[in-house]
């Protein structure tokens, strides 16, 4: 994993999509309706049914069915094993150990202002084994506004703190506990900026990510870092002809990795779906 990551920055740059992480899927989202797509939304899929056609049908939570020529399921590892497990003989998946799931906390500031550090890097806790408690609950902090200038308005930044599950749960239901311990430790990562981290920093919002990432080591599942695993194959199983399976917990836990996961899908449907027509 450590070589991979390597790889990964020197290969490019790390970056932010100007506009926040939802430009992405707007623009997934344009790119595919342009090409004639439709999009259906507040729509969860609670059943899956290869046909003996070579088809899928697909059932709704409202009912409806859907047939198609091909199913990609490009959800989180969880729900598409959920899906999967229902799908006649695969029934015995359901009884296999799940990859753990990762946790994490995030931490929003806006504050008038340059940031504290004026260079588009990542700051990580070097405290070794005295980080993820109560006194030092950070683990790594950065700058968005750094890196793209519209995620802050003109004149202000933004400020983005992630705390580990560990410290999360130290911290449960009390946020204000939270805010204030890391106030505390970022004003003595950057002294020059205390009086304002304590007392002007507006904190934006808080998120508790529950499943924010698969474990990318150990388990019955870890990360797949030499292009990802088979898009018709789950957990070493074929898939029935026209599924497809596609996600981080497919490849890396990385954005990159699941958009590796998805092309590789969609390359593979592209395959069979004029065959089938």
């Amino acid at each position: 994993m450590f070589s991979f990551v390597f790889k990964m920055f020197s290969d490019g740059f790390a970056a932010l999509p100007e506009g926040g992480i939802g430009a992405v899927s707007e623009q997934l989202s344009s790119q595919a309706k342009n090409a004639g797509a439709e999009i259906r939304l507040d729509s969860p899929v609670v059943k899956v049914t290869p046909q003996d056609d070579g088809t899928v049908v697909v059932e709704t939570r409202d009912g409806k069915k859907i047939q198609s020529d091909a199913l990609i399921l490009a959800t989180n590892g969880e729900v598409a094993e959920k899906l999967i497990t229902q799908i006649n003989g695969f029934e015995s998946l359901e009884d296999l150990p799940s990859q753990e799931q990762r946790s994490v906390g995030c931490l929003y500031y806006g504050f008038e202002g340059e940031p504290p550090v004026k260079d588009p890097i990542l700051i990580l806790n070097g405290i070794g084994e005295e980080r993820g408690n109560e006194a030092n609950p950070v683990n790594n902090v950065c700058f968005p506004s750094a890196v793209a200038k519209g995620y802050a308005p003109v004149g202000h930044s933004l400020c983005s703190v992630t705390v580990l599950k560990d410290a999360m749960d130290l911290f449960q239901d009390r946020n204000e506990d939270l805010d204030a311990a890391v106030r505390q430790q970022l004003g003595t990562w950057f002294p020059n900026e205390k009086s304002d981290i304590l007392n002007t920093w507006e904190l934006k919002k808080i998120y508790n990510i529950p499943q924010a990432q698969p474990a990318q080591l150990k388990g019955p599942f870890p990360a797949n870092v030499h292009g990802g695993r088979d898009s018709n194959t789950y957990r070493g199983k074929p898939l029935p002809k026209g599924v497809f399976v596609c996600g981080d917990h497919m490849a890396s836990a990385t954005l990159n990795g699941a958009l590796e996961s998805g092309v590789k899908a969609g390359s593979a449907a592209f395959k069979i779906v004029p065959k089938q027509r």
